[in-house]
């Protein structure tokens, strides 16, 4: 889908399972961006609203913020055309729409074609993202009070860590479920969102664990690989009545799941302090801030 000519109206495509080639194919998710892995973007696209065109050759997505702000981004970067492409949208959309989120690099290469433009950090669109190798052996003094948790765990309960595969999706479906009714206050979209995902677990190329006890779904991680170098964990539960058991599937997730990678992204914070404070403390080797900016 290509648009040509800045008085053009953009055809927004809604984004499908089928389109997965298409992203694969316009370029890479370079820096790891959870939020702009495909897979990430198709089981919310409900939620968000998700549509994206093709221009000059840049992938542009559409949908709506948390605060249901109409918005823009760019998940494979602003290569081609950069200011044909914005004014495009602009032409197209208006001047109302929001530029976010943005990686740093993407936001600047806007700001040189746009120099009065103005660039604000997104507050809770923070991703944290760790050294697959601090999560999966736990070592040094920092990681204490996590090796205490799954040791509290391990002495306390008689688990089983199950790998899923396609024969395995029903058990995956069945401890999603049990947890969604277990967990106070499960999000419902959250939920919707995990489902879609199990629904299209082959086609988005997932890996998923499942911890039980005594036969109970205690935990359960799925995620996916964003590049060579990087994973996103992109929903991780957990019956807390069984102590240790986020550390215990935090773990064994990332010593399981996902040994070839180097990093692993945890996704953002949501602005929550709580989550914040948890993010921290397993000492992220960095963060991926991401940005809006302002033409107007």
């Amino acid at each position: 889908m290509n648009n040509t000519g800045t008085k053009n109206k953009i055809e927004w495509k809604k984004i499908g399972i089928s389109d997965r080639e298409v992203f694969e194919n316009t370029g890479e998710n370079a820096e790891g961006i959870a939020m702009f892995s495909f897979a990430s973007m198709f089981f919310w696209k409900d939620f968000y609203h998700t549509s994206y065109s093709i221009i000059n050759g840049n992938i542009v997505m559409r949908g709506c913020s948390d605060g249901c702000d109409d918005v823009v981004y760019f998940p494979r970067g602003l290569q081609n055309d950069v200011k044909d492409t914005v004014e495009q949208i602009i032409n197209s959309e208006g001047n109302t729409i929001c530029f976010m989120p943005l990686t740093e690099r993407t936001a600047e290469t806007i700001k040189e074609v746009y120099p009065f433009s103005k660039i604000s950090l997104i507050d809770g669109k923070c991703e944290y993202v760790y050294n697959q190798s601090d999560l999966a052996t736990l070592s040094g003094k920092k990681y204490h009070p996590k090796r205490n948790h799954i040791a509290k765990f391990d002495k306390n309960y008689t688990y089983e860590y199950i790998e899923i595969n396609e024969e395995k999706i029903p058990l995956l479906r069945e401890c999603a479920k049990h947890l969604f009714e277990k967990i106070e206050n499960s999000p419902v979209d959250e939920f919707t969102a995990i489902n879609t995902a199990i629904d299209n677990f082959v086609q988005l190329k997932l890996r998923a664990g499942v911890i039980t006890v005594d036969g109970n779904y205690v935990a359960y991680s799925i995620g996916s690989s964003v590049n060579k170098d990087v994973a996103d964990i992109h929903f991780e539960k957990a019956d807390r009545s069984y102590e240790g058991s986020y550390a215990k599937i935090n773990n064994c997730f990332a010593v399981y799941a996902f040994a070839d990678k180097k990093y692993l992204n945890r996704e953002e914070d949501l602005g929550i302090e709580g989550l914040r404070k948890a993010k921290l403390s397993y000492y992220p080797a960095h963060l991926n801030q991401m940005y809006k900016i302002e033409l107007f």
